[in-house]
């Protein structure tokens, strides 16, 4: 394994840039790039959970957030030629190819912001890593969310409203991070969107509602927590129950409190078949 010298990183990320017109040719080099800095050596602990189930190469930290960086300028200068590495990358089966497709993309002016939103419906509509979601959601979206967050706020809504579970799902996990940066008075639009799903039993979606759930308990915990206890008072089934009770964690003590009231009402209401 090679030590990390930035000069030799740079010219590696120039060497990139001058055959980024030929994607076939520039995923190649990618990939002799980052198996130069893999560390065979290096191993995780055996009972450490891996952040990707794609095939990953073991770097160094800085090696990615470098290649990123380099090729961030002429990405958002040639958009043509950056959609065509980014559907190249995208075919490939390691994380760090996907990941970089996925900054690549967020790169992009709004100009592209079409070519943009057909790449994110198709890797949404198909199964997906959890480390390749969060990419999607932290990297590809950059500059939609930053500069039209209006637009990128109907796109989540059209995730949630599919009847596709996996649309759906996606949206929440999409949801969670818009919340923690949307415009407060946003905020009201979000708890109208979650209601439904708080009330659903569905396996699948529950991890990434506990994420909303969360965020929103960040940005506006009262508006929140008087969500939950609205929804306690309408939902049948002790279901929800066991939900509500997994975010108390969220929320200060007193809220929790308040919560677990609720709950115990909740409970007797079922006990009474009322």
């Amino acid at each position: 394994m090679a030590a990390i010298d930035l000069t030799r990183l740079s010219r590696q990320i120039e060497a990139l840039k001058t055959v980024s017109s030929d994607p076939i040719e520039f995923r190649n080099l990618l990939h002799e790039t980052l198996q130069f800095y893999h560390r065979h050596s290096h191993r995780q602990h055996k009972d450490a959970v891996p952040a990707s189930f794609m095939l990953v190469y073991n770097l160094p930290a800085q090696v990615l957030p470098q290649i990123e960086h380099g090729l961030s300028l002429k990405a958002r200068q040639d958009p043509v030629e950056t959609l065509a590495l980014v559907d190249e990358l995208w075919k490939d089966n390691h994380f760090e190819a996907r990941d970089l497709a996925a900054h690549l993309l967020g790169q992009l002016p709004l100009t592209s912001k079409s070519e943009v939103y057909d790449r994110l419906e198709r890797w949404l509509a198909a199964p997906l890593d959890r480390a390749v979601a969060n990419s999607i959601f932290s990297k590809a979206n950059q500059r939609l969310l930053s500069e039209d967050q209006v637009d990128w706020s109907a796109f989540i809504r059209k995730l949630l409203e599919s009847p596709e579970a996996r649309l759906q799902n996606n949206g929440l996990f999409g949801l969670s991070r818009l919340v923690e940066q949307a415009h407060s008075d946003q905020l009201p639009g979000f708890f109208s969107i979650i209601r439904p799903f708080l009330q659903n039993d569905q396996s699948l979606i529950q991890p990434n509602l506990s994420r909303v759930v969360e965020a929103l308990a960040r940005r506006s915990p009262s508006e929140t927590t008087y969500l939950l206890k609205e929804v306690l008072s309408d939902t049948d089934g002790s279901a929800i129950e066991s939900r509500v009770r997994s975010y108390l964690p969220f929320f200060d003590e007193t809220a929790s409190s308040g919560l677990l009231e609720s709950i115990r009402r909740h409970q007797q209401r079922t006990k009474l078949g009322l």
